[in-house]
């Protein structure tokens, strides 16, 4: 499946009121899927080009929102078009899990919140370099 289609798809689960478990959820997805964008975009400039690659899911890290999107991607047709979709996407789901942190009832839910906002602001760092490298 094209990756553009894959972030709409995450898109359309933050428009409406997720639960902080589903955040939580979309958080790693996205994460997970900046970084199967980066290997795909990687690999199609051959060995060798000096290419940056996206973060990739940490060992151990559960999206709970069952297998990764990520897994389904096939490609990425319009690179600058997706990065900046992506971009847009991580940073709405950065603003979610700030408010999830503010309000987290207990230790347990309030770090498992800055772990999700650590890896979403690594995956933007990496779409803003892949953007960089695309020329968008």
């Amino acid at each position: 499946m094209d990756a553009a289609r894959l972030v709409a798809e995450a898109e359309r689960r933050m428009r409406g009121c997720p639960r902080p478990e589903d955040v939580l959820a979309e958080a790693w997805q996205a994460y997970e899927l900046a970084g199967a964008v980066g290997l795909l975009l990687a690999e199609g400039a051959g060995p060798g080009s000096g290419r940056r690659r996206g973060p990739g899911l940490p060992p151990g890290a559960a999206t709970g929102a069952g297998p990764p999107r990520a897994a389904r991607l096939t490609g990425v047709r319009d690179a600058p078009g997706t990065l900046r979709a992506l971009h847009v996407l991580l940073g709405e789901i950065g603003l979610a899990l700030v408010g999830l942190t503010s309000s987290a009832e207990d230790e347990a839910a309030y770090w498992q919140c800055i772990e999700a906002l650590d890896a979403v602001d690594e995956a933007k760092d990496a779409v803003r370099g892949l953007a960089r490298d695309e020329g968008g």
